[in-house]
């Protein structure tokens, strides 16, 4: 589980998620507050590297169907996808719950929205990388 493992980008989000909650423990007093929001799938110029317009365009309307499929995560565009990171600027602090994760998503037609579920946390593997944090910072 690191950068050089067989899935770096599943790893960095699987760290997020396990420290999240323990970051909020501590930073919540210091009125700051930790918590995880994902945008879903987003069509992106990731591909524009290898200058295929063609591919660009093919990913677009595998996105689109996927989407009019009732996929409600591939949210498509960065507006769509910001939905869940506005939802947890404005809302009331009392609304706000780290031990869950906040999703963008979209309607068929790409109405944004927001939903919730619980974070894949383990309390023993988060408090290990929170002490391994403060190594770090204290080096």
């Amino acid at each position: 589980m690191h950068v050089h493992g067989p899935r770096p980008y599943e790893s960095s989000k699987f760290v997020i998620d396990q420290i999240a909650i323990p970051l909020d423990n501590r930073l919540s007093r210091k009125n700051v507050r930790c918590l995880v929001a994902e945008p879903g799938n987003v069509c992106s110029s990731f591909l524009a590297g290898l200058n295929i317009p063609l591919l660009d365009m093919l990913v677009m309307l595998v996105f689109m169907l996927m989407r009019l499929l009732g996929l409600r995560r591939f949210t498509i565009s960065a507006d769509c996808a910001s939905a869940a990171s506005v939802f947890l600027a404005l809302a009331p602090e009392a609304e706000l719950d780290p031990r869950l994760k906040y999703y963008s998503c979209a309607s068929r037609l790409g109405a944004p929205s927001v939903a919730t579920a619980p974070l894949d946390y383990v309390p023993e593997t988060g408090d290990f990388l929170i002490k391994k944090l403060d190594a770090l910072m204290n080096k």
